[in-house]
């Protein structure tokens, strides 16, 4: 293709975007050999564990590479296996989409693409002359450059389909020009106000009693119906360094610590450190009390300046402290500057396969007695979740277990889920122990639900009969004042519109219609809602500007387009997302 496209000589220039994951792609001739058991399924399409490993390890460096001066710890691994996975999913939805709509990449819509260059490809040095975007330089680069122009075409090729996807999904809307009239208007028609607000909040010492609560259940039992459900107990083993992990480390520390001194600290922290500031020396910078763990916080400021501590354990592992200096902040509050060694406490590959072990043991047990009474023999605690249901993503005290929904409606009570490794190592026995078809809530489960709801029905009821009471009492002129009196709050509403939520009140649509209604020093009646009640005295008014609007109107359709575009394709995306087959298996394997 990019020879014809050099015989032509045409102009042809950079890619701006790619819409998505370019190089992530997955499938193809490897899917027909994908093995049992998958580590996900996707709308149908399977993922090895291999190659979700793959990806994740090049999330990983990526991770890496933007990052120079963090560490990978579990909550970024975390974050990088879930951001991953979810782009992974994103591309495979997508894809499906694409292949729906019969969308394909034709060589002119390369080409077009690429005589369009956007304002990134205008910004690269290497592509200006005297600060101005130069064709002839970047077209110089495209015709001599094959590596280039290859990269050019996949860019395209892999970018276009999603644009294509995103422009159908568009085309779906219509504004017309009364759509236009409507939302000028809704924008411009404006009204200030003095807002009179009866809070039901204001209101105490309701009671709400015990057979009001059982009498709502009763009348509103509908509502408390649920479906079938399950719930689990599970024993939760941490991966924990042994004692002799420690000693290992505290050995290594203790062999640093006979040499380093103040003249060689920051050479045998570069050299020695496990922790992120091991490469600046192990300088932590200034820093107050309560910055870092007790233990550390504790030993540096009782400190001198030149003092080297003791080797110290913390949480994060075995520390060398060298304080630096001290000083005093504008506040008057203590600082210090310090370095450190860190020798990290990591569990080995003996206390790992030693947890394993246990989990094995402790399944094994389970299976023949029960896992409450092999948690027990084995000294460790056995929990149990909350309800969850077959949609659920997540189980209390469990987490995002997708795999352990799945096998607790597949199976009876009693059944013990083989042990599930966790991406930080740690193990998780889960036994079924408890199901229920067709239900509803107990009133006890939801009596504290019903009791706010009372109270909040009960407030509203009393607030209303005082802001009757206000009206019959007073002639509108002394509403303002005699409120202010009462202590009645009042609130003032600025640039109201139809759809503006008003601070303090938030949106109720019967008063900001009952606002827009009126003129300058008129008021609304007395309008009610669950929260309260609420008297209006409009104090300006702004209408919208119709003759402006004549102007104005090719814009704002052009405008008002583009925001109902986006809109509707942002709902599509969250609609096609929420509604995709995805089983997650991660959970199974060591990621």
């Amino acid at each position: 293709m990019f020879e014809q496209m050099r015989r032509n000589a045409k102009a042809i220039f950079w890619v701006i975007a790619i819409v998505f994951i370019v190089g992530m792609g997955i499938g193809g001739v490897a899917g027909v050999f994908t093995p049992k058991p998958f580590l996900a399924k996707i709308e149908g399409q399977k993922i090895t564990y291999t190659q979700y490993k793959d990806m994740l390890q090049r999330a990983y460096g990526k991770y890496a590479d933007d990052n120079p001066d963090k560490e990978i710890d579990d909550a970024a691994m975390d974050k990088i296996n879930n951001d991953t996975f979810k782009q992974l999913k994103d591309e495979i939805i997508m894809n499906k989409a694409i292949k729906k709509y019969r969308i394909k990449v034709t060589d002119q819509d390369v080409i077009e693409k690429l005589n369009d260059p956007g304002d990134d490809v205008k910004q690269i040095p290497d592509f200006q002359t005297d600060g101005k975007f130069d064709m002839d330089k970047y077209n110089d680069a495209l015709m001599n450059n094959d590596q280039f122009a290859q990269y050019l075409e996949s860019s395209y090729r892999n970018s276009i389909p999603y644009e294509k996807l995103y422009s159908r999904i568009k085309s779906e809307v219509v504004v017309t020009m009364d759509d236009v009239k409507e939302d000028y208007i809704n924008k411009n028609d404006k009204a200030d106000a003095k807002i009179i607000f009866f809070d039901a909040k204001k209101i105490k010492n309701v009671e709400v009693t015990d057979e009001d609560v059982a009498a709502y259940y009763e009348e509103n039992k509908e509502d408390y119906k649920k479906d079938p459900a399950r719930k689990y107990n599970y024993v939760k083993l941490p991966l924990e360094p042994s004692d002799a992990d420690k000693n290992r480390s505290k050995a290594k520390i203790d062999s640093i610590y006979v040499k380093v001194n103040k003249d060689n600290f920051a050479d045998m922290a570069m050299e020695y450190s496990e922790g992120p500031s091991g490469p600046k020396g192990g300088d932590l910078n200034w820093f107050g009390k309560g910055k870092m763990v007790k233990e550390f916080d504790d030993m540096v400021f009782k400190m001198a300046v030149g003092d080297i501590s003791k080797p110290l354990l913390t949480q994060f592992g075995w520390h060398i402290i060298y304080k630096r200096d001290t000083r005093k902040t504008e506040d008057g509050q203590d600082e210090v500057l310090a370095s450190h060694i860190l020798i990290n406490v990591e569990p080995s590959q003996q206390t790992k396969d030693n947890l394993s072990a246990i989990a094995m043991d402790i399944y094994n047990l389970a299976e023949e007695v029960g896992l409450d009474s092999a948690a027990s023999q084995m000294k460790y605690e056995a929990k149990e979740t909350r309800e969850f249901y077959a949609d659920a993503t997540y189980i209390s005290g469990i987490g995002r277990e997708e795999s352990l929904v799945k096998f607790a409606f597949d199976n009876k009570v009693g059944t013990v889920a083989e042990p599930i490794k966790q991406t930080d190592d740690s193990y998780m026995i889960a036994e079924i122990s408890y199901e229920v078809g067709e239900h509803y809530q107990d009133l006890e489960e939801v009596k504290s639900r019903i009791n706010r709801t009372l109270e909040t029905s009960k407030k509203a009821e009393v607030v209303s009969a005082k802001a009757d009471s206000f009206v019959t009492a007073y002639q509108p002129e002394e509403y303002l004042a005699k409120a202010e009196e009462e202590g009645w709050e009042i609130v003032d509403a600025t640039e109201v519109t139809i759809d503006k939520s008003i601070p303090k009140i938030r949106k109720v649509d019967e008063l900001n219609k009952a606002i827009l209604d009126l003129g300058i020093d008129q008021h609304t009646g007395l309008i009610k809602d669950d929260n309260g009640a609420y008297i209006a005295f409009v104090t300006s008014r702004t209408k919208p500007d119709m003759e402006k609007f004549e102007t104005d109107k090719d814009s704002l359709l052009e405008t008002l387009q583009d925001t109902k575009e986006t809109e509707h394709l942002n709902e599509w995306y969250q609609d096609m997302i929420e509604n995709a087959e995805v089983i997650d298996n991660r959970s199974l394997y060591d990621l």
